[in-house]
């Protein structure tokens, strides 16, 4: 990202480097500091195990499959941010997302690689917001996949198969822990 930016948005001059994470513009002062885009995705499990995977409407990676969920808008608070998500691109709201973790990815759009930090929740889902789900706003389709046939090689970013394998062993270390038990 750093090469695409050259000039200073305030006086046009041309733009030093420095320590690769700062845009300086010694004729003005501007600072930019090139910082992660703040992001939310979640992992909704139906009763029967499966997780809820939404199809991709537009670029980057159209046609892949993701996670709900998109970017935090500014003032907002990320529990917030899935909220507003999941209404946007399902038509349902969740009550009690908690957080997974946080994953570092990339997003290529428009000739610049964008690197998102994803703040990922999970949620168990219940029939009655099950039957209500709609794909809209950026998602073309909603389908629920069994962990075995998880569509790897389909997924859209490096952060959300992250985020899933975290989410399948911890899932996959309670249900042993409970076998020995």
């Amino acid at each position: 990202m750093i090469k695409k930016f050259k000039y200073c948005p305030n006086c046009k001059e041309k733009l030093k480097i420095i320590n690769k994470t700062i845009l300086d513009c010694s004729t003005c002062g501007f600072h930019f500091y090139l910082n992660p885009v703040p992001t939310v995705a979640i992992i909704l499990e139906n009763k029967n195990g499966e997780i809820l995977f939404t199809k991709r409407k537009f670029l980057p990676k159209q046609g892949f499959w993701d996670l709900p969920g998109g970017f935090i808008d500014f003032n907002e608070k990320a529990e917030n941010a899935i909220i507003r998500e999941v209404k946007e691109e399902l038509g349902i709201e969740i009550k009690n997302p908690k957080i997974l973790g946080t994953y570092i990815g990339s997003y290529p759009y428009k000739g610049i690689k964008y690197q998102p930090l994803c703040l990922v929740f999970f949620e168990k889902i219940i029939n009655k917001h099950i039957k209500k789900i709609q794909a809209s706003d950026d998602v073309v389709l909603c389908k629920f996949f069994p962990t075995s046939k998880i569509p790897w090689k389909k997924i859209a970013f490096s952060d959300i198969k992250f985020a899933l394998e975290d989410y399948l062993r911890v899932k996959n270390n309670q249900h042993s822990k409970k076998a020995n038990q």
